[in-house]
């Protein structure tokens, strides 16, 4: 099985999770030499360092499991001001390689006869946001190819599912707080109060809560189960 961001936050525990369980885990990461090290040496995971900005290849292409982790958030400005370049940028991350991946995937899940895409959209898969323009438009989209590939693989043994956590505890979120406070003339924490107020459970997610999610979604137990869009946001979307 594969999982993508593997070396974020919420990537980091998706690999866990299934590491734990019993599954041979490949990862793919960017950046961070050192997580991805410790998941080599504590998990016995394979990492794949990948840049799904550009072209990419996979050393290994046949997998049962796809786990679509890997995302970014890269502007804040108004939708008038947005790069063209951030735009692409986060498309291309957060749904065409989605999407290529799972050409990849499918014609070896449809030969076996059985099969499990999970990708990771937001509560802003279902709404819009300010200054978030590539991002939410970028969720949206995630969502349709997971409804699209549900329909086309259904009755298969292949599954396509997605999950919608609000914000979850995570490097990402501390990063766009970052960004956040300066823009405002706040402080990190106030950003991060922000988030966890707005959410009826006082917090945010958890990465093993989203995890434990895909978990499930992945296994023989959801066969059942597809073209699902499951939230994990405390009820913040309801």
């Amino acid at each position: 099985m594969l999982v993508t961001g593997g070396t974020g936050t919420l990537g980091e525990a998706v690999v866990l999770a299934f590491a734990k369980a019993g599954h041979h885990t490949f990862f793919q990461y960017f950046r961070n030499d050192t997580a991805a090290a410790r998941l080599t040496e504590t998990l016995g995971a394979t990492g794949f360092k990948i840049d799904f900005s550009g072209d990419f290849s996979l050393p290994v292409s046949d997998f049962d499991i796809l786990i679509n982790c890997a995302g970014i958030n890269v502007s804040e400005d108004e939708t008038h001001a947005v790069d063209i370049a951030a735009w692409d940028r986060m498309l291309r991350v957060n749904v065409t390689v989605p999407f290529l991946l799972s050409q990849l995937v499918l014609p070896g899940m449809l030969r076996r006869g059985w099969g499990r895409i999970v990708n990771i959209g937001s509560i802003y898969s279902l709404r819009g946001a300010t200054r978030r323009a590539p991002y939410v438009a970028s969720k949206h989209a995630l969502s349709g190819l997971t409804k699209t590939l549900a329909l086309e693989s259904a009755n298969t043994g292949v599954t396509c599912n997605e999950i919608r956590p609000s914000a979850v505890d995570s490097q990402m979120i501390n990063r766009i707080a970052k960004i956040r406070s300066e823009l405002r003339g706040t402080t990190v924490e106030d950003v991060l109060a922000e988030y966890r107020s707005m959410n009826p459970f006082g917090r945010m997610a958890t990465a093993a809560e989203v995890a434990s999610t895909v978990l499930f979604l992945a296994g023989p137990e959801a066969g059942f189960i597809n073209g699902a869009s499951i939230p994990v946001d405390g009820g913040q979307i309801v």
